[in-house]
């Protein structure tokens, strides 16, 4: 289906008609003129002082070193909503829809104007009463911060979620794309839990079966924009997770039909993260090698060097520098990755190991990607897919570097404060336990560290 972008306007008044710019104008002088806060934070509330009400974090939060926790920022929005002339099967909460609609649907996309997981889904809301479960779900619990105490609502809906998928997977009557956004999103329910040693595992291995299935007809990609959706949904997922994956699990990916896939997509601009869909599939690649690696020593020396020149050649035309900043963090992200986990290899040849030996080039690549990410301003949506590199390359900072230390927590409070899940602030934890490590003598790599506390947090 065509994913048509969404713009938001101008509220219509009760008379059809838009409100003019002197009416705009006077209405934004009496908004300023008002004392009270609305939307500030529940600390400064608590506290009974006035909140700046700065997004996601206000100045006294970030002063203080808080958790900002802000009121939720809902976009007016102007379209004719046509899920209540369907008659779904599933008995659709309005409140929770638009809630989704407006506010938790955003986490999954860099771009809110541009969001395929949001109107565009009501499509299918007709055909899988799993898909509305879901999302009333994640509504529910994105309401609450995910917490332990999540409403009663958010886990009956899941329950629902799971018995109605497995009816329409039994049935088969739909393509495996159209059950792939349900699945993602069941696995990042699961992944928001408390409980860490759960990262959504038994939805990902349902969605290889899935993605495998779909790339059997790796040709219908070309004129299908949801299989590319879902390819690069599965994609990033599979970049975030694989390295948690114990290799004796681990489930064959036609890699094949994937490359021819991939090539295929070219550089199609994906909602999720732009243009960069080939760079995912090689950081999956590497992360699932990092883990295999660190279960077994079994190295491929051929192998690594592969990787490595794949990422140091990787290149891209992002959009805007933002994008840039982001792209230039994964691809460094890459590269630490590949070069802690596997150690010396003669046969690397990334032309900076000509200037620095490769544990100093590793402690650049961290600072570097660090002051990428912090050149992505707080507000952007971009946050949303910053996680998994401030571990990564975060847990490389020296003692020395207290300052982008500090930057990186306030940049992981600020994400929990945008998208509201855990994962974020379990993050923070494990940072300063290796910061703590690393400056008593002990280097640990955080993934090492990370399986050693039996922790699989999905990041990202």
């Amino acid at each position: 289906m065509p994913f048509a972008r969404l713009r938001f306007g101008p509220v219509i008044n009760s008379a059809g008609h838009a409100p003019s710019p002197s009416t705009l104008q006077h209405t934004l002088a009496e908004s300023a003129r008002k004392t009270k806060s609305k939307l500030g934070c529940q600390q400064c509330k608590t506290k009974r002082v006035k909140c700046d009400e700065s997004y996601p974090t206000c100045r006294r939060c970030a002063r203080l070193g808080l958790i900002c926790l802000p009121a939720p920022r809902l976009t007016q929005w102007q379209v004719e909503t046509p899920w209540f002339s369907l008659q779904p099967t599933a008995i659709i909460n309005r409140r929770l829809l638009q809630y989704w609609l407006e506010k938790v649907s955003q986490m999954l996309v860099i771009d809110p104007e541009d969001n395929p997981f949001s109107f565009p889904a009501l499509e299918y809301i007709p055909q899988s009463p799993a898909l509305v479960h879901i999302i009333q779900s994640l509504s529910a619990s994105h309401e609450k911060y995910f917490s332990a105490h999540s409403p009663i609502i958010a886990l009956e809906e899941r329950g629902k979620a799971l018995v109605s998928l497995r009816k329409e997977v039994e049935q088969n009557q739909r393509m495996p794309q159209a059950f792939l956004l349900t699945t993602m999103l069941l696995s990042l329910a699961h992944s928001a839990d408390c409980d860490m040693n759960d990262y959504g595992k038994q939805h990902l291995f349902a969605a290889r079966k899935l993605i495998n299935r779909m790339l059997q007809n790796a040709s219908d990609l070309v004129d299908d924009p949801l299989a590319r959706l879902c390819l690069g949904m599965y994609l990033y997922w599979d970049m975030c997770s694989a390295f948690l994956v114990d290799p004796e699990e681990d489930q064959i990916i036609d890699s094949l039909n994937m490359s021819i896939a991939i090539h295929k997509m070219g550089n199609w601009h994906h909602p999720m993260y732009g243009p960069c869909t080939g760079l995912l599939f090689i950081l999956g690649n590497v992360g699932r090698y990092c883990r295999q690696i660190l279960d077994s020593r079994h190295r491929n020396f051929t192998q690594e060097a592969i990787f490595e020149q794949q990422l140091y050649c990787w290149q891209a035309c992002p959009p805007n520098i933002n994008l840039g900043h982001l792209y230039e963090a994964f691809r460094k992200y890459g590269l630490i990755f590949l070069y802690r986990a596997s150690g010396q290899n003669n046969r690397f040849t990334n032309p900076d190991m000509m200037f620095q030996n490769q544990q100093s080039l590793i402690q650049k690549y961290a600072e570097d990607t660090v002051r990428h990410l912090m050149q992505i301003p707080a507000t952007s949506n971009y946050l949303n897919f910053q996680s998994l590199i401030l571990l990564a390359t975060g847990a490389e900072l020296a003692e020395s570097n207290n300052f982008l230390r500090d930057e990186v927590r306030e940049r992981l409070r600020a994400m929990y404060s945008l998208n509201r899940l855990p994962t974020n602030l379990h993050a923070l934890q494990l940072l300063e336990e290796l910061w703590c490590a690393r400056d008593n003598g002990n280097t640990s790599f955080w993934l090492q560290y990370m399986l050693q506390k039996d922790w699989y947090l999905l990041l990202g």
